[in-house]
């Protein structure tokens, strides 16, 4: 899936910087951590954000990712914009904090989001450490992926890469691959 970031032309070794948040939005895109349950026949919690529920309206939000990305002098964070569109189907947009540090503190410099795709949504699952939504996403361009959006306790997002049809049909498999990636590649409302 392409990602474009125009606020990388301004940027001093562009070209370096670019491949490498290239390199790292992919990888995010096919896991991000934390820690899972494998118990799929338990109960989705309530939606105080401390217990992941399975409602599509959790994913609303405009999300920061948790980790720094350091490049030189300056550094960056990914954002995640999740629009509801109809009953199953949200708008995904993407876009990047660019901060003058290397710490990813104070002041930032925001490029989007722009809309990457849109996600639907087949189906969903909970208990009290997960949830997991699987669908497609179809991207600007009219490619397709599966996707697996899951939440985690206190509003921890992270995207979970898939085929069609799914190769982690169960709650318990999803649960596996998340507590694999490392959490800095997740998102935080």
């Amino acid at each position: 899936m392409p990602l474009s970031f125009p606020i990388l032309k301004s940027i001093h070794r562009g070209s370096c910087l670019g491949a490498g948040l290239l390199a790292a939005s992919a990888i995010s895109l096919v896991a991000c951590g934390g820690g899972g349950g494998d118990d799929p026949d338990a109960p989705g919690g309530g939606g105080d954000g401390t217990t992941p529920v399975v409602a599509l309206t959790e994913l609303e939000a405009d999300w920061v990712q948790k980790g720094c990305v350091k490049a030189g002098a300056q550094s960056y964070k990914r954002t995640l914009r999740a629009r509801i569109t109809a009953t199953n189907t949200l708008d995904y947009y993407e876009g990047v904090l660019t901060f003058a540090g290397s710490d990813c503190a104070g002041a930032y410099q925001a490029a989007g989001p722009s809309k990457t795709g849109t996600v639907t949504f087949t189906r969903s699952e909970a208990n009290p450490t997960l949830a997991a939504h699987w669908g497609e996403l179809r991207t600007v361009i009219g490619t397709r992926a599966g996707a697996i959006w899951t939440l985690q306790p206190n509003r921890v997002l992270c995207l979970v890469g898939d085929e069609i049809p799914t190769i982690q049909p169960t709650l318990g498999s999803v649960a596996s691959t998340v507590a694999t990636i490392p959490a800095d590649t997740c998102y935080t409302r």
